[in-house]
């Protein structure tokens, strides 16, 4: 079976990376705009909750903020509370995009 997403939308909400036990995570929402219709001159929006684990959580909280676009590959997955999340798993980067540098180590991002 196959379980794969390509999302990119509008980060929503702020990026805190959260360690628990031995992992950490990130959760996060994005906007994706619904395609316009032809007569309607608004465009309506998705919403969709987000979570990255251990280096991607580290690299979206790092090279993103609120109100940023976001590309990236995952999988869908089910909550405890029977709603539905996606898994952030492979990054992707667009052409433009601001470098940031790790202050403490000099690295380029």
């Amino acid at each position: 079976m196959l379980n794969k997403i390509m999302m990119t939308g509008r980060i929503t909400t702020d990026l805190t990376v959260v360690t628990e036990d031995n992992y950490s995570y990130c959760k996060f929402c994005i906007a994706v705009d619904k395609q316009k219709q032809n007569s309607i001159d608004t465009i309506e929006t998705d919403t969709f909750t987000c979570i990255a684990f251990d280096d991607n959580a580290k690299s979206v909280s790092f090279l993103y903020s609120k109100g940023g676009i976001i590309t990236f590959v995952g999988s869908l997955r089910k909550a405890p509370d029977k709603s539905v999340v996606i898994i952030v798993e492979k990054l992707h980067f667009q052409n433009r995009f601001a470098v940031k540098v790790d202050v403490d180590s000099g690295q380029l991002f």
